[in-house]
């Protein structure tokens, strides 16, 4: 989350340029918006799944098991998916589980192989969130016209590239 709400102005950032010459005013200014509408959109997001008792790990989990909705997969494959360590789909599958959103099978020929399921109730679930969840998106994207949400895809995956490359 980025929680810092009064972003520097542009006399602020030039004044810092003169401190930190590899400090690019319009560079940050582009990161810090990005960022904080980044941050504010997950939060609006989750506020949403709050409502529902979920999180944004947990439906991404039920969302990715849910283009398969009666196959059983497998967590280190939904980790990788849904972009978590296998730890942390561990403890997200404990959670879908206790309310009874996904079944853990396990294999009868071998008893360490685990699969996960959806329920008829997490597909319940999904089915009566996804309708206003995807509304809320469209919302939110409506004041973008078509080629402005391409052209702004593309910009983010060019900042995407140089993250992955840059680290």
């Amino acid at each position: 989350m980025f929680f810092l709400k009064d972003l520097p102005t542009d006399k602020t950032l030039r004044e810092f340029a003169i401190h930190y010459p590899n400090m690019n005013p319009s560079a940050l200014t582009t990161f810090a918006e990005l960022v904080r509408t980044g941050s504010d959109l997950l939060t609006a997001v989750e506020t949403i799944l709050r409502k529902c008792g979920l999180s944004q790990g947990r439906l991404l989990t039920l969302i990715v098991m849910n283009r398969t909705p009666n196959e059983e997969t497998n967590p280190s494959s939904l980790a990788e998916k849904v972009g978590v360590r296998r730890a942390t789909m561990t403890g997200l599958l404990d959670g879908l589980e206790k309310d009874k959103l996904i079944e853990r099978l396990v294999d009868s020929e071998d008893r360490r192989k685990k699969g996960v399921r959806l329920t008829i109730r997490g597909q319940q679930v999904l089915s009566n969130l996804l309708p206003d969840y995807y509304r809320y998106i469209a919302k939110v994207m409506a004041k973008l016209t078509e080629k402005e949400r391409q052209e702004l895809t593309s910009l983010l995956g060019k900042i995407k590239k140089e993250l992955s490359s840059s680290i």
